[in-house]
């Protein structure tokens, strides 16, 4: 049985690349492409797998296309390349906002190919997919193409969260993906605008504090230009900022007030909710598991 044919569109990006990767190991012969045929080649060599310069004429000999490009772009490239693939062709995308991409992929499919969206809640920089989410949103509606994709993941451990539509997906990561990358973007400029050298800080810091400024250092290693896409195009995270604000002017006010009962109510409550998390009783233990 010849083996299905994946061209990555978008392939030279981190992401792109680590489902080159991902694939490939599979068995899947992998092909890439990128905005700069330069860059494309020299990082189809190093992943070890084909490339396709420009990608015109590839789609229409692959079995599944992925788009793994700016959000912005995803939709343009899907409507692009949907009426050249061939019939019952697979193609999906890994776009972290859906609200335009889900409109053009259900476009898409009336070309007679399949299509799905992902959207893998984790980054290029993880070495296994072993118990992390993969959310998808199946506009086809035949199993045997979504386990096409979606078999490899399974096989490895990861999650397979089904969505019900973009809105669901949109609505929910701008609590998941956007608010944590705020709150991170928020806490390091607050230690930024101190004046106090980093080291410094960290000589005083205890494990509450070494755990917060690993997750905000990650941050700002990644793109600035994704995260300024993940936090903007997301028609919904407006309104998780104006929860942020009044729950941190609420406790604001409690503090400099020193209404000790207030802010232990404050607590009791929030710890209420969280304790319905069948992982809370062992987070203590899990940051300490991280940190050591």
């Amino acid at each position: 049985m010849s083996k299905k044919r994946l061209l990555i569109i978008g392939g030279t990006g981190k992401m792109g690349g680590w489902l080159a990767k991902f694939f490939k190991d599979k068995g899947f012969e992998v092909l890439i492409s990128g905005r700069s045929l330069q860059k494309t080649r020299d990082t189809a060599e190093k992943l070890g797998v084909g490339y396709a310069y420009p990608y015109v004429e590839a789609v229409k000999e692959a079995d599944m296309v992925a788009v793994s490009t700016p959000i912005q772009a995803t939709p343009k490239i899907v409507l692009e390349v949907a009426p050249h693939l061939k019939k019952e062709a697979i193609l999906f995308d890994l776009a972290s906002i859906k609200k335009d991409v889900l409109p053009a992929l259900e476009k898409a499919q009336t070309y007679n190919i399949h299509a799905l969206s992902l959207h893998p809640m984790f980054g290029p920089g993880a070495k296994t997919v072993k118990n992390k989410n993969i959310l998808v949103i199946p506009v086809t509606r035949k199993t045997e193409v979504l386990d096409v994709v979606l078999k490899p993941f399974l096989l490895d451990g990861a999650k397979i969260v089904f969505v019900e539509d973009a809105e669901t997906h949109d609505k929910t990561v701008a609590l998941t993906l956007a608010l944590p990358h705020f709150l991170n973007m928020v806490f390091g400029g607050v230690l930024a605008s101190t004046g106090i050298e980093i080291e410094k800080i960290k000589s005083f810091g205890g494990s509450t504090f070494r755990f917060q400024l690993m997750l905000t250092e990650e941050v700002f290693q990644e793109d600035p230009k994704l995260y300024a896409e993940i936090q903007t195009n997301n028609k919904y995270f407006p309104q998780i900022l104006e929860k942020l604000v009044r729950q941190v002017e609420e406790l604001k006010k409690t503090v400099l007030e020193g209404k000790i009962e207030e802010f232990t109510d404050f607590f009791s409550r929030i710890r209420e909710f969280l304790a319905k998390d069948k992982e809370f009783g062992e987070a203590y233990k899990r940051l300490y598991r991280v940190l050591e």
